[in-house]
Protein backbone atom coordinates (compact mmCIF):
# COMPACT_ATOMS: atom_id res chain seq x y z
CA UNK A 1 0.00 0.00 0.00
CA UNK A 2 1.31 3.73 -0.93
CA UNK A 3 2.20 5.85 1.94
CA UNK A 4 0.74 9.15 2.47
CA UNK A 5 4.38 10.95 1.64
CA UNK A 6 5.18 8.67 -1.25
CA UNK A 7 1.88 9.53 -2.63
CA UNK A 8 2.26 13.21 -2.27
CA UNK A 9 5.68 12.68 -4.10
CA UNK A 10 4.47 10.66 -6.78
CA UNK A 11 1.65 12.49 -7.27
CA UNK A 12 3.39 16.49 -7.50
CA UNK A 13 5.72 14.83 -9.79
CA UNK A 14 2.96 13.28 -12.20
CA UNK A 15 1.66 16.91 -11.76
CA UNK A 16 4.80 18.65 -12.95
CA UNK A 17 5.21 15.97 -15.97
CA UNK A 18 1.94 16.43 -17.21
CA UNK A 19 0.95 12.93 -16.47
CA UNK A 20 -2.59 10.99 -15.79
CA UNK A 21 -3.46 10.48 -12.25
CA UNK A 22 -5.89 8.05 -10.63
CA UNK A 23 -6.48 7.70 -6.80
CA UNK A 24 -8.90 5.23 -5.23
CA UNK A 25 -9.62 5.95 -1.72
CA UNK A 26 -11.59 6.89 1.35
CA UNK A 27 -12.36 10.44 1.10
CA UNK A 28 -14.37 13.84 1.93
CA UNK A 29 -14.60 16.64 -0.67
CA UNK A 30 -15.05 20.91 -0.09
CA UNK A 31 -15.91 23.16 -2.84
CA UNK A 32 -15.32 26.91 -2.28
CA UNK A 33 -16.22 29.20 -5.22
CA UNK A 34 -19.75 29.60 -7.26
CA UNK A 35 -21.24 27.86 -4.25
CA UNK A 36 -20.04 26.39 -1.04
CA UNK A 37 -20.35 22.40 -1.05
CA UNK A 38 -19.24 20.11 1.48
CA UNK A 39 -19.46 15.91 0.25
CA UNK A 40 -18.48 13.64 3.60
CA UNK A 41 -16.56 10.73 3.78
CA UNK A 42 -16.69 7.75 1.48
CA UNK A 43 -14.97 5.84 -0.89
CA UNK A 44 -14.34 7.56 -4.32
CA UNK A 45 -12.61 7.83 -7.40
CA UNK A 46 -10.37 11.17 -8.25
CA UNK A 47 -9.06 11.96 -11.73
CA UNK A 48 -6.26 14.53 -12.47
CA UNK A 49 -5.74 14.76 -16.21
CA UNK A 50 -2.93 15.41 -18.06
CA UNK A 51 -4.49 19.32 -18.66
CA UNK A 52 -4.65 19.17 -14.79
CA UNK A 53 -8.58 19.28 -14.95
CA UNK A 54 -10.00 17.12 -12.03
CA UNK A 55 -12.33 14.81 -11.42
CA UNK A 56 -14.38 13.07 -8.34
CA UNK A 57 -16.76 10.47 -9.35
CA UNK A 58 -19.19 8.19 -6.49
CA UNK A 59 -19.27 4.73 -6.67
CA UNK A 60 -22.34 5.18 -9.35
CA UNK A 61 -23.23 7.95 -12.14
CA UNK A 62 -21.49 8.87 -15.18
CA UNK A 63 -20.93 12.65 -13.99
CA UNK A 64 -18.64 13.52 -11.29
CA UNK A 65 -19.85 14.81 -7.98
CA UNK A 66 -17.11 17.43 -8.05
CA UNK A 67 -14.52 18.88 -10.68
CA UNK A 68 -12.42 21.93 -11.57
CA UNK A 69 -11.79 22.35 -15.20
CA UNK A 70 -8.49 21.97 -16.94
CA UNK A 71 -5.39 24.63 -16.43
CA UNK A 72 -6.22 24.03 -12.67
CA UNK A 73 -3.46 24.94 -10.23
CA UNK A 74 -2.68 21.26 -8.28
CA UNK A 75 -0.99 21.08 -4.88
CA UNK A 76 -0.55 17.56 -2.49
CA UNK A 77 0.65 17.31 0.74
CA UNK A 78 0.15 15.44 4.38
CA UNK A 79 -2.10 16.69 7.16
CA UNK A 80 -2.43 14.72 10.32
CA UNK A 81 -1.73 11.55 8.45
CA UNK A 82 -4.13 12.30 5.39
CA UNK A 83 -3.24 13.00 1.86
CA UNK A 84 -4.61 16.80 0.93
CA UNK A 85 -4.99 17.47 -2.79
CA UNK A 86 -6.07 20.99 -3.53
CA UNK A 87 -7.44 22.53 -7.10
CA UNK A 88 -7.20 25.78 -6.89
CA UNK A 89 -8.43 28.88 -9.97
CA UNK A 90 -7.98 32.47 -9.55
CA UNK A 91 -10.43 33.51 -12.30
CA UNK A 92 -13.08 32.90 -11.43
CA UNK A 93 -11.87 32.26 -7.44
CA UNK A 94 -12.43 28.90 -6.30
CA UNK A 95 -10.93 26.00 -4.86
CA UNK A 96 -11.40 21.80 -4.72
CA UNK A 97 -9.94 20.25 -1.47
CA UNK A 98 -10.00 16.42 -0.99
CA UNK A 99 -8.95 15.19 2.22
CA UNK A 100 -7.90 11.14 1.38
CA UNK A 101 -8.15 9.65 4.89
CA UNK A 102 -7.51 6.22 3.58
CA UNK A 103 -5.55 5.05 -0.10
CA UNK A 104 -6.77 2.18 -1.76
CA UNK A 105 -4.91 2.53 -4.66
CA UNK A 106 -2.64 5.20 -6.84
CA UNK A 107 -1.86 5.06 -10.20
CA UNK A 108 -0.13 7.41 -12.34
CA UNK A 109 0.48 6.88 -16.55
CA UNK A 110 1.41 9.22 -19.34
CA UNK A 111 -1.53 8.42 -21.64
CA UNK A 112 -1.50 9.35 -25.59
CA UNK A 113 -4.21 10.16 -27.72
CA UNK A 114 -3.96 11.76 -30.85
CA UNK A 115 -7.31 10.04 -32.38
CA UNK A 116 -9.52 12.51 -34.27
CA UNK A 117 -13.16 11.47 -32.61
CA UNK A 118 -16.01 10.64 -35.44
CA UNK A 119 -19.38 10.45 -34.72
CA UNK A 120 -21.97 8.61 -37.38
CA UNK A 121 -24.39 11.10 -37.22
CA UNK A 122 -28.32 10.28 -38.61
CA UNK A 123 -31.60 11.42 -40.11
CA UNK A 124 -33.27 8.68 -38.39
CA UNK A 125 -32.33 9.60 -35.08
CA UNK A 126 -33.20 13.17 -35.58
CA UNK A 127 -36.57 11.83 -36.97
CA UNK A 128 -37.30 9.81 -33.84
CA UNK A 129 -36.17 12.09 -31.41
CA UNK A 130 -39.24 14.14 -33.20
CA UNK A 131 -41.80 11.39 -33.37
CA UNK A 132 -41.09 10.90 -29.20
CA UNK A 133 -40.96 14.47 -28.30
CA UNK A 134 -43.09 16.42 -31.12
CA UNK A 135 -43.02 19.61 -29.19
CA UNK A 136 -39.39 19.79 -30.43
CA UNK A 137 -41.36 21.41 -33.48
CA UNK A 138 -43.89 23.62 -31.19
CA UNK A 139 -46.44 23.32 -28.75
CA UNK A 140 -49.27 21.42 -29.73
CA UNK A 141 -47.40 19.83 -32.78
CA UNK A 142 -48.79 15.81 -33.56
CA UNK A 143 -46.86 13.72 -36.04
CA UNK A 144 -49.58 12.17 -38.50
CA UNK A 145 -47.19 10.06 -40.58
CA UNK A 146 -43.48 9.67 -41.38
CA UNK A 147 -41.61 8.63 -44.58
CA UNK A 148 -44.85 9.51 -46.87
CA UNK A 149 -43.76 8.83 -50.35
CA UNK A 150 -44.29 11.70 -52.98
CA UNK A 151 -42.67 12.60 -56.35
CA UNK A 152 -38.94 12.31 -56.05
CA UNK A 153 -38.77 10.65 -52.53
CA UNK A 154 -40.22 10.91 -49.47
CA UNK A 155 -41.68 13.77 -46.33
CA UNK A 156 -39.30 12.98 -43.27
CA UNK A 157 -42.63 13.99 -41.24
CA UNK A 158 -46.39 14.71 -42.27
CA UNK A 159 -47.90 16.84 -39.21
CA UNK A 160 -50.37 19.07 -37.94
CA UNK A 161 -50.00 21.85 -35.54
CA UNK A 162 -52.67 23.24 -32.60
CA UNK A 163 -54.46 25.24 -35.21
CA UNK A 164 -55.11 21.69 -37.13
CA UNK A 165 -52.87 23.02 -40.21
CA UNK A 166 -50.55 20.47 -42.58
CA UNK A 167 -47.26 20.59 -41.79
CA UNK A 168 -44.48 19.00 -44.42
CA UNK A 169 -41.17 18.75 -42.31
CA UNK A 170 -37.69 17.90 -43.44
CA UNK A 171 -34.40 16.83 -41.96
CA UNK A 172 -31.16 17.50 -42.36
CA UNK A 173 -28.24 16.02 -40.51
CA UNK A 174 -26.00 18.61 -41.78
CA UNK A 175 -26.04 22.48 -42.71
CA UNK A 176 -29.31 23.37 -45.01
CA UNK A 177 -28.50 24.38 -48.39
CA UNK A 178 -30.49 26.16 -50.99
CA UNK A 179 -31.22 22.66 -53.01
CA UNK A 180 -32.73 21.46 -49.49
CA UNK A 181 -35.33 24.58 -49.30
CA UNK A 182 -36.15 23.48 -53.04
CA UNK A 183 -36.88 19.93 -52.31
CA UNK A 184 -39.14 20.61 -49.77
CA UNK A 185 -40.71 23.05 -51.51
CA UNK A 186 -41.47 21.01 -54.06
CA UNK A 187 -42.48 18.20 -51.49
CA UNK A 188 -45.17 20.77 -50.29
CA UNK A 189 -46.29 21.30 -53.19
CA UNK A 190 -47.54 17.62 -54.10
CA UNK A 191 -49.39 17.84 -50.74
CA UNK A 192 -51.09 21.40 -51.41
CA UNK A 193 -52.05 19.66 -54.71
CA UNK A 194 -53.48 16.19 -52.76
CA UNK A 195 -55.14 17.54 -49.60
CA UNK A 196 -56.20 21.39 -51.29
CA UNK A 197 -54.54 23.64 -49.32
CA UNK A 198 -50.85 25.15 -48.63
CA UNK A 199 -49.25 23.12 -45.64
CA UNK A 200 -46.63 24.65 -43.34
CA UNK A 201 -43.13 24.07 -44.65
CA UNK A 202 -40.23 23.17 -41.47
CA UNK A 203 -36.77 21.95 -42.03
CA UNK A 204 -34.69 21.15 -39.02
CA UNK A 205 -31.04 20.85 -38.91
CA UNK A 206 -28.17 21.98 -37.17
CA UNK A 207 -27.97 24.85 -38.82
CA UNK A 208 -28.84 26.79 -42.27
CA UNK A 209 -26.34 28.80 -44.21
CA UNK A 210 -27.02 32.34 -45.02
CA UNK A 211 -28.02 31.80 -48.70
CA UNK A 212 -30.93 29.30 -47.79
CA UNK A 213 -31.67 31.42 -45.10
CA UNK A 214 -32.42 33.78 -47.13
CA UNK A 215 -34.41 31.65 -49.51
CA UNK A 216 -36.29 30.34 -46.90
CA UNK A 217 -37.92 33.44 -46.04
CA UNK A 218 -38.94 34.46 -49.51
CA UNK A 219 -40.42 31.03 -49.78
CA UNK A 220 -42.32 30.86 -46.50
CA UNK A 221 -40.01 27.67 -45.16
CA UNK A 222 -39.41 27.61 -41.39
CA UNK A 223 -36.37 26.50 -39.24
CA UNK A 224 -35.87 24.97 -36.49
CA UNK A 225 -32.52 23.90 -34.79
CA UNK A 226 -31.88 20.32 -33.70
CA UNK A 227 -28.55 18.76 -34.04
CA UNK A 228 -27.86 14.99 -34.41
CA UNK A 229 -25.99 14.73 -30.42
CA UNK A 230 -29.15 16.32 -28.76
CA UNK A 231 -31.45 13.92 -31.12
CA UNK A 232 -29.72 11.02 -29.45
CA UNK A 233 -29.67 12.35 -25.77
CA UNK A 234 -33.22 12.27 -26.15
CA UNK A 235 -33.71 9.08 -27.62
CA UNK A 236 -31.00 7.49 -24.91
CA UNK A 237 -33.56 9.39 -22.10
CA UNK A 238 -36.83 8.24 -23.98
CA UNK A 239 -35.51 4.63 -23.71
CA UNK A 240 -35.00 4.87 -19.97
CA UNK A 241 -37.98 6.20 -19.84
CA UNK A 242 -39.66 3.08 -21.30
CA UNK A 243 -37.09 0.26 -19.17
CA UNK A 244 -38.63 2.50 -16.12
CA UNK A 245 -42.19 2.19 -16.70
CA UNK A 246 -42.03 -1.59 -18.03
CA UNK A 247 -40.04 -2.10 -15.02
CA UNK A 248 -42.76 -0.60 -13.18
CA UNK A 249 -45.92 -2.57 -14.77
Amino acid sequence: MTSVEEAVREIMLAVSAGRFVVVLGEMEVVYEGRSLSWLGKGERLVIIKQDKSVLVHRPTGYEPVNWQPSGSHIEAWTEDGKLIIVSTRTSPPEMLKITITRIIHLFTHELRDEAIFQMHAREEDMKQAIIANPSLIEDGFRVVESERKVRGGYIDILGVDREGRMVVIEIKRESVGVGDVDQLVRYSAQIEEEFGSKPRQIIIAPMITSKAARKARILGVEFRQLSPRRAQEIIRKRKGLDRFLSEEG
